[in-house]
């Protein structure tokens, strides 16, 4: 079994977090849903969610029970097994689609950075996205429990990116030496 709690189909221990919230104030609310949004954990209905058992995820999901409480509502926290292989497998499945959606939202940006550097775009600009891109891939892979199979696309396409905007860096630099020296003699 490896860190995520994810060994053989039909073995995975999963953390459920079932909570309730008041209300008022709404912002109790919409601070565990953010929270839960951050480690990618999967609703299974209104105020139940569920998350493969890891020490991280564990923590955090205690975490999250204490503030529940602390803000006037109820949580508990389970452990679970899904009853059948194929309850598991919907799960995990479940997991890596949302997974693979955030890496193709990935790979688009990191093509359009792509085309940009190569086109000559603004150098500052194209740092801030790609710093903004490399953020976004490093969450996503903190939220990939199951290894979804974009994942190495999504990689291969942010440090294609990264090469690209390296070009543009460089050819900037380079026409910059050359203006100096070429003002010297």
């Amino acid at each position: 079994m490896d860190a995520a709690g994810v060994g053989d189909a039909g073995k995975t221990r999963w953390l459920i977090l079932i909570y309730q919230l008041p209300r008022e104030p709404s912002r109790h609310r919409v601070a565990v849903w953010r929270k839960l949004k951050a480690l990618g954990a999967l609703y299974l209905q209104d105020g139940a969610a569920a998350l493969p058992e890891d020490a991280v995820t564990r923590e955090q999901l205690e975490w999250l029970q204490l503030r529940v409480r602390e803000s006037g509502g109820e949580a508990t926290l389970w452990e679970a097994l899904p009853n059948t292989v194929a309850e598991d497998r919907d799960l995990v499945e479940s997991f890596r689609s949302s997974r693979e959606e955030a890496y193709e939202e990935i790979v688009a940006g990191a093509e359009r950075v792509r085309r940009k550097a190569e086109l000559g775009g603004d150098r500052e600009a194209l740092l801030a996205d790609l710093k903004e891109l490399e953020r976004a891939f490093r969450i996503e892979r903190r939220r990939d429990y199951f290894r979804s199979p974009r994942r190495n696309e999504a990689a291969s396409a942010v440090k294609t990116a990264r090469e690209a905007v390296r070009g543009v860096e460089g050819a900037e630099e380079d026409g910059e030496e050359l203006g100096a020296t070429g003002g010297v003699g």
